[in-house]
């Protein structure tokens, strides 16, 4: 009996760890976060005003390349190159199902943030309109739900499937085994990515990762900490805080010494499950015929007005609403894609371009949708009815206090609290997990089609994740690494642009 191609791979080419990316690495994580740590208000100050430049001055290039990827996209999947499968085995099955597969996908993409901004963030768009629409009209209570579903739906979707689709290709088509996201502009930068322009590309990944990771858990930490001190009977602290990050590090390291199947797919399809048992039994307890009902004029607004969502700058006016919302969320999703690609990548052995961009398009796209129908009409509801002023608590408290207290209104709240707080503990491992795998491909120089980085490579990892923002939150500089994230966008978005290029670039040249 013949021996598999990829068997033989794993058995003949050993697994070797860049030790000097991984320590040059976090002197610049390190590097980045003294000024943080050291001089707190002034960083903030200087990052804070940088972003308000970055997201009005590019705000016409973040809107263009998040429509550029979802055109793009979408036209790939349907054109004949849809076919193309990611693997050298063309008779080759996928190596996880349908249902693990899209768990991990999800739960990658979303993080802990879902179930806060679905909840809450119509409340925001209530009090502050675009469109010119006044403010606390009952025509807000859709416009907020359908902006909310539009944020993110297909757009922020597509811009995590270009880097997907892109090292997908060149790691499974063209059989490069090396796992990082310079080599997804080789098309269109060539040799350069063998040099000094490669590593910047590189190291950027990196910072964006980590920034990301700080921004998931600056989100998720206090709605986690929130909910047990309710269950718990104890006020919330910045240990109760610090407690939570080193649960989810003990879990997520756990889970990463297991590897992927036993670990990050276990954990994800965990996750999904008490997530999605929180929404079912909002939607059953909570008007489910408004929820629903709500849930469909905010979709039909949303599909209604996509283009004119997708291309709004508001020149004339300048509220400065597109530039504090959907470029931000537009830049937010740009900072995450490449780490985004490079998880996705390494799950979609044996799966065709169209079946991952159309898997990527729709298990996103629905599952944020469903958060977003469920929780934030049951939300708009409370508002309408006056049992809980949530808009009001929203933007005076922010979203983590406002979303604990409209679970607070549900029957049984005790429990649907701890079931938050588990949820969320394991979302942010889930995310952990995912980073400190993607970082320990990033580090390995090479890795073939079914390998793993070794074990000690993803347990650094995941020390070095956990580390950073434990201490940012320890010395308050937690959001200013969010922001950080943020601007990283500006350079990342250029590599979004150059992965594109590529991908026709070298899909062309092998399929004239």
């Amino acid at each position: 009996m013949p021996i598999e191609e990829g068997v033989v791979e794993r058995i003949a080419r050993p697994i070797e760890t860049n030790r000097q990316m991984q320590v040059v690495s976090l002197l610049i994580i390190f590097a980045a976060a003294i000024p943080l740590v050291v001089f707190p208000e002034d960083s903030a100050t200087v990052i804070d005003a940088l972003f308000k430049w970055v997201t009005h001055t590019f705000d016409v290039v973040y809107l263009g390349v998040g429509l550029t990827s979802l055109i793009f996209m979408v036209a790939l999947a349907c054109s004949r190159y849809g076919e193309i499968k990611l693997s050298a085995d063309k008779d080759a099955a996928p190596e996880f199902t349908k249902f693990g597969w899209g768990t991990m996908v999800f739960l990658a993409g979303i993080a802990s943030g879902l179930m806060l901004w679905a909840g809450t963030e119509w409340g925001y768009h209530f009090a502050w309109t675009p469109f010119g629409i006044e403010a606390k009209s009952k025509e807000m209570y859709t416009v907020g739900q359908a902006y909310g579903i539009f944020h993110w739906g297909p757009t922020a979707w597509a811009i995590y499937c270009v880097p997907t689709i892109a090292m997908s290709y060149i790691y499974y088509v063209r059989q490069k085994h090396i796992y990082k996201i310079s080599e997804a502009c080789r098309g269109a930068l060539g040799g350069l990515v063998d040099g000094p322009v490669g590593t910047v590309i590189n190291y950027l990944f990196i910072l964006g990762v980590l920034g990301a990771s700080a921004t998931s858990l600056g989100l998720g930490t206090p709605m986690i900490g929130g909910a047990l001190a309710e269950v718990i009977g104890i006020s919330s602290s910045i240990y109760l805080d610090m407690a939570i990050i080193l649960t989810c590090t003990a879990v997520f390291t756990v889970s990463s010494g297991l590897g992927l199947t036993k670990g990050i797919k276990r954990l994800s399809t965990f996750a999904t499950v008490v997530t999605l048992a929180i929404v079912v039994y909002v939607l059953l307890v909570g008007p489910t015929k408004f929820i629903l009902g709500l849930g469909m004029d905010s979709v039909g607004y949303m599909v209604e007005n996509y283009i004119h969502m997708s291309t709004w700058i508001d020149s004339v006016d300048q509220s400065g609403f597109p530039q504090a919302w959907t470029v931000f969320y537009w830049a937010w999703w740009v900072a995450y894609a490449p780490f985004m690609g490079m998880f996705v990548t390494r799950i979609s052995r044996g799966r065709t371009i169209r079946e991952v961009i159309v898997g990527m398009l729709s298990y996103g796209t629905l599952g944020c949708a469903l958060f977003y129908i469920v929780l934030g009409g049951y939300g708009i509801n409370l508002q309408m009815t006056e049992t809980l002023a949530l808009s009001e608590l929203v933007n005076a408290n922010g979203v983590a206090p406002a979303i604990l207290e409209m679970f607070k209104t549900l029957p049984l709240s005790g429990l649907v609290l701890l079931a938050v707080a588990v949820s969320g503990i394991v979302m942010l491992a889930t995310t952990f997990d995912s980073a400190a795998y993607v970082m320990a491909c990033a580090t390995t120089k090479t890795l073939g089609e079914g390998q793993e980085p070794q074990r000690s490579n993803r347990l650094f990892w995941c020390f070095a994740i956990a580390v950073l923002p434990l201490a940012l939150l320890f010395l308050g500089g937690l959001k200013t690494m969010q922001t950080t994230s943020v601007i990283i966008g500006l350079p990342l978005m250029i590599i979004m642009v150059l992965m594109m290029i590529t991908t026709i670039k070298f899909i062309k040249e092998d399929h004239a």
